[in-house]
């Protein structure tokens, strides 16, 4: 068992950590070493005090908090003992309760969790007459979270007639559609342990000793439900700071730190953690004169040893200004300061506004920068209608979940179209969404409903795949909606795959796929070679990064080395003249693709060469009918294929008599049970399936008795659509496209079951040919950096052919990318190289500076770990649908956050966001009035908080602090911060000439 490191623990920290089992209060200032408490507090319990770790209970406020603790304590104790103490946020551990007892709450399975956009969609559903501009519904959902706590808290203040009708509306549309919101998870955890005793008792015995981090932010109900828990044992630990409380928009007060006192401590006294860490004397004094302006409900004092620079004030007269001052003090700062990189800046602002203007500016200016903002994991819209699509194909009753993903879905194609539906929708007077999506298609054009057809398709076939089992597992089922889903407004080479050559359709890259593949999957070492150094180089990196995996090497040839050329060694040689010594040789230069090319195309084919079959079972099915209209016509054959690895192996066909009629031909009732014995378990695959065969196969067989097929079901014209295939309801457009022909001998059903298995074999050869030229786009930046450096007969030349002149383009924009770290990284390499006539070369050739706002829609290796995180939730469930209520659960928990990510850049952060964080340098922008403090700080606990606010960001920085503030930002004159003056901080007036009026 580890034990306590006196040294590594002032006086104060090791009293909290070794503090006797019972309620303890820790109030820890900035950079005091809370965190670092906390995890030897649960250590010393586990090891010095015998407590069993799965007794333990952390609660926390962001995931970020918990995955860092989770990390410290695998090291102080060990993996094994951490992953059995629970630790996360409050949300997390109350979605845990009522999963465990949703039938007890009353709740359905697979409920959901409605975030912004769904909340956003139901309310826009009660009331259907309002705005649905986004930021109209935002102040709406304000005020419904506004009454709901005002409903929970001040029942005995009478609620005006219209804000009942609104939050009694929202509350039926939850309901309706099987969700819950983040209130309500907290709200249902603490009432089913308040009003079930016995369940109460269970988790009081599980959870004997409970940890609070950041006890000033807990609202009432989470006040409440750490008292529920823990007010038998008394074994609370909660760490606290009064002085950063700055989520009162969120219900949280300060002045649950003084309750807790009163119900736990009985007279104990609180443990003051007073030691800075972090912060220098500058910085620390200024933030205590500051922060000294509000009322204390602690006295205490905090101090630090670490010294620094003074502490600047800065004013501006316009944001442009601010933001070229800023973007140049770092670069000096870089080259001044050899250990501080990019990553040890922040610059923090109050308003989001300030960041996008501050991004554009760092991005013209060549400063890596990462805004956090809108550019997380689960903002790109991609992503985005992924989970939405999942959401309804788990619960198909859940219709704003349906109605979310088609909006999202049609307004990346036409913005009129949702709007046209909703129209139809209110016209009709239809209660359902879904159904009026269903209908509408019917009452136009098909060229004006093919995209409504197409989205209510892709969800209808996501639908059954998760409903009946139609696919394997998650990642496969991600793979195929990320692949239909519309992405014609993005930067992405899916909507370029007709200026892209396939791997496999390259004869000498098809034998060097035949080489490197077998090593690649059993290990070994890959050399590439070429005589260009640079080249090289960023061959050798594309490589690595695509094909990295445990055994096997990737190295550079470097002519002149000494290669070990072993048995299990392999040569990529990327000069033009082929190697006179072929022997462990392969030759990749002579391609028309030019090298970089060559090279992504060989990684593409290796990555893809291993990806199972789709759908290698099936029956494809056609129906002959009397009629077109789907309610009334009448089945008058019935033909049926079956498919084994892409091979017909059994044939079935019936005519069919019509109702009417008589003689020897068999009634639809005869046919029935032999087509369903044809049929077994297959997933039945049709075209225009879901509008009309099945349909009108499910009506017939219903109006005769029998029951509902219960197999799976793939309409294959969605995902024709989403090929840019002139797919219609029509079979015979997709016959032509894939060069196919019928037998005029056949009976038309048979006919048609026949060609459509031979349009669907083409169309999974046009699938995974798709895939393979769409793989290993977040690499596109490093083939873009190759392309500058493409030789030909030893010269270089960038007279690019079309396919090189595409990948260059969507590469070069991320390459230019406001975070992008190639050409530095390439110039750290390689000194004698310039980053600024790269980046200036790049941008010739690309002719345009991008937008980081476009590059924010569309970020591969965003796309990237959104798979990896379903290859992680569908491994780790039972089912394809535990899988993917774990994924929602998960997204819907973490996209509340901020995503930052460890790339070496500048952070462009907000003060909110910053909390929890530090920085060596630290920029603070906006300290003007109406700003910060808001134009909402309107009495003095507003106001108040606005200061909590500023001692927060004041308090990131470690050894150097700059504070600024302008004259004019877009559209408005701005007058200083009344935050000056209780600094104490004087400005140094950049430009500014008088003072400003608002």
């Amino acid at each position: 068992m580890p034990e306590l490191d006196p040294i590594t623990l002032n006086a104060r920290q090791h009293e909290a950590v070794t503090a006797p089992i019972g309620p303890v209060l820790v109030l820890a200032g900035p950079g005091t070493g809370k965190t670092r408490v906390l995890t030897e507090r649960i250590a010393y319990l586990v090891s010095r005090r015998g407590v069993y770790p799965e007794n333990i209970l952390a609660l926390t406020f962001t995931n970020k908090a918990a995955a860092e603790l989770q990390i410290r304590l695998s090291r102080t104790l060990s993996k094994e003992t951490a992953e059995v103490i629970t630790a996360g946020t409050f949300h997390r551990f109350c979605i845990s309760i009522l999963r465990e007892h949703r039938e007890t709450v009353g709740l359905p399975p697979h409920f959901g969790i409605a975030d912004e956009d769904l909340q956003r969609t139901l309310i826009y559903r009660a009331f259907p007459r309002l705005n649905p501009n986004e930021s109209n519904l935002n102040n709406v959902m304000q005020n419904v979270n506004r009454l709901k706590w005002q409903r929970r808290y001040k029942a005995h203040v009478p609620m005006k007639k219209g804000d009942a009708a609104l939050l009694d509306q929202y509350e039926a549309e939850l309901k309706k559609n099987r969700l819950i919101d983040f209130d309500d998870l907290i709200f249902l955890a603490h009432d089913l342990l308040h009003s079930h005793r016995q369940i109460l008792a269970d988790y009081r015995a599980q959870f004997q000793h409970i940890l609070v981090d950041e006890f000033q932010d807990t609202d009432p109900v989470q006040y409440a439900l750490v008292y529920l828990l823990g007010a038998a044992h008394r074994s609370v630990f909660v760490v606290a700071d009064d002085e950063q409380s700055i989520y009162g928009w969120r219900h949280a007060r300060p002045e649950h730190i003084e309750q807790f006192r009163d119900d736990f401590l009985k007279g104990r006294p609180p443990i003051f953690l007073e030691e800075n860490y972090r912060s220098s004397t500058e910085i620390l004094r200024l933030a205590r004169v500051f922060i000294a302006n509000n009322d204390v409900l602690f006295e205490r004092s905090i101090h630090t040893q670490r010294s620094g620079r003074r502490v600047r004030g800065m004013a501006f007269d316009t944001f442009e200004e601010e933001g070229q001052f800023i973007a140049g003090d770092i670069w000096d700062r870089i080259r001044e300061t050899p250990d501080l990189v990019h990553r040890d800046i922040a610059v923090l602002y109050p308003q989001h506004a300030i960041g996008s203007e501050l991004e554009r500016i760092f991005m013209r200016a060549n400063v890596p920068c990462l805004m956090a903002h809108r550019r997380g994991l689960f903002d790109q819209p991609v992503i985005r209608r992924a989970l939405s699509v999942l959401r309804y194909a788990l619960d198909g009753a859940n219709d704003a979940s349906l109605e979310l993903f088609l909006r999202r879905e049609l307004e990346a194609v036409d913005p009129k179209l949702y709007p046209a539906v909703r129209g139809f929708q209110k016209q009709k007077n239809i209660g359902s969404f879904k159904q009026a999506a269903f209908l509408y298609p019917r009452t136009v054009s098909e060229e004006e409903g093919v995209d409504v057809e197409r989205a209510l398709g892709l969800a209808g076939v996501v639908h059954n795949a998760v409903q009946k089992g139609a696919v394997a597992s998650l990642p496969h089922l991600v793979d195929d909606i990320l692949d239909q889903l519309n992405t014609s407004e993005l930067p992405s080479l899916k909507n370029h795959l007709d200026d892209i050559v396939d791997p496999l359709e390259l004869s000498d890259l098809n034998i060097a796929l035949n080489r490197v593949l077998p090593l690649w999957r059993r290990g070994g070492t890959l050399y590439v070679a070429c005589r260009d150094e640079v080249l090289r180089h960023m061959l050798t990196t594309l490589i690595r990064d695509a094909l990295a995996r445990p055994g096997l090497i990737i190295r550079e040839a470097v002519p002149g080395s000494r290669l070990d050329v072993l048995s299990d060694t392999l040569i990529l040689s990327f000069d033009e003249d082929p190697p006179k010594t072929p022997q462990h040789f392969l030759h990749l230069g002579g391609l028309a693709c030019g090298a970089m090319l060559a090279a992504l195309k060989l990684c593409q084919a290796i990555h893809c060469a291993d990806l199972p079959a789709y759908m290698p079972e099936y029956t494809a099915f056609a129906l002959e009918t009397a009629g077109d209209d789907p309610d009334h016509a009448q089945i008058t054959g019935l033909g049926a294929v079956r498919v084994r690895d892409g091979r017909v192996v059994d044939t079935f066909y019936s005519p069919v008599r019509l109702r009417e009629d008589k003689g020897e031909t068999p009634t639809f009732q005869e046919i029935y049970l032999a087509f369903q014995a044809f049929v077994g378990i297959d997933i039945l695959v049709a075209h225009n399936g879901y509008a009309f065969d099945f349909q009108v196969l499910h009506r017939e067989a219903r109006r005769n008795g029998r029951s509902r097929m219960p197999n799976p079901t793939v309409d294959i014209l969605p995902m024709a659509r989403s090929y840019g295939a002139t797919a219609t309801r029509d079979l015979r457009p997709l016959c032509e496209r894939y060069d196919i022909a019928s037998d005029p001998n056949d009976p038309p059903a048979r006919a048609r079951a026949l060609a459509l298995y031979r349009v669907f074999e083409a169309m999974k050869k046009e699938r995974a040919s798709r895939y393979r030229r769409m793989t290993h786009e977040r690499l596109l930046d490093h083939v873009a950096l190759g392309l500058l450096f493409r030789t030909r007969d030893g010269v270089r030349d960038t007279e690019f052919s079309r396919e090189e002149h595409m990948h260059f383009n969507l590469g070069a924009q991320r390459l230019l990318g406001p975070a992008n770290l190639c050409i530095r990284n390439l110039v750290q390499h390689y000194p004698r190289l310039d980053a600024d006539r790269l980046r200036g070369q790049t941008r010739m050739l690309l002719g345009e500076d991008p937008r980081p706002d476009v590059l924010a829609l569309h970020a591969p290796d965003q796309i990237q770990r959104f798979r990896d995180l379903c290859e992680r939730h569908g491994a780790a469930a039972p089912s394809l649908q535990e899988g993917i209520r774990n994924l929602l659960d998960f997204a819907d928990l973490y996209k509340v956050e901020l995503d930052t990510q460890d790339r070496d850049a500048v952070h462009l952060l907000t003060l909110h966001a910053a909390k929890g964080l530090e920085f060596r340098e630290v920029y603070i922008c906006g300290l003007e009035d109406r700003i910060l403090p808001n134009a909402r700080a309107l009495n003095s606990a507003d106001l108040a908080e606005q200061r909590r606010l500023l001692y927060v960001g004041i308090t990131r920085a470690m050894d150097r602090l700059t504070l600024s503030c302008v004259q004019h930002r877009p559209g408005r004159n701005m007058a200083p911060s009344r935050f000056w003056d209780e600094l104490g901080l004087e400005r140094d007036d950049r430009g500014v000439d008088a003072a400003p009026t608002a």
